[in-house]
């Protein structure tokens, strides 16, 4: 097992904070990405609606959350993404995709629900099948793979 130790240089640092904001960064860009391309295509929602791109994002994640069975989990380590997998190029392929989702609607107030729902059940989703494939591929290759990702066996602490 790996212990983290305080960086001594500018570039351990840069390592320590891309580990902690890979995930993070790559949601935040995917629901403000989507947030942003359907305000362009539909003109400023108001604050009612911008609320209901937010509802839509967090109902999404719950979705998910229940979907996935985590509420029934603990946990005291998050999914550990190293090697290529830092790489978080997701929401240049989540962005368009949530928004193909909600460009069709007409009601603007379903679109902007629908549109903060898709951002963020197809980021969590996405992340976590791109997770899986690359630990399915890491144990196929063995442990001298490019990518590795540590994820907590389910319900051990």
């Amino acid at each position: 097992m790996h212990f983290s130790r305080e960086p001594d240089t500018w570039r351990g640092a840069i390592r320590g904070i891309t580990h902690m904001l890979v995930v993070p960064q790559g949601f935040t860009l995917s629901v403000t990405g989507v947030f942003a391309i359907t305000a362009g295509h539909r003109g400023y929602p108001g604050p009612v609606v911008i609320w209901l791109f937010v509802a839509g994002a967090g109902a999404g994640f719950c979705g998910l959350v229940l979907a996935s069975g985590a509420h029934r989990e603990t946990t005291n380590m998050p999914v550990s993404i190293t090697g290529l997998a830092l790489a978080n190029l997701l929401p240049a392929a989540v962005v368009p995709a949530a928004c193909c989702v909600s460009w069709w609607i007409t009601n603007k107030a379903a679109a902007f629900l629908t549109a903060g729902a898709a951002a963020s059940v197809l980021y969590v989703a996405g992340l976590a099948a791109f997770v899986a494939l690359l630990h399915s591929r890491r144990n196929t290759r063995g442990q001298g793979a490019v990518t590795d990702i540590r994820v907590p066996p389910t319900g051990d602490i």
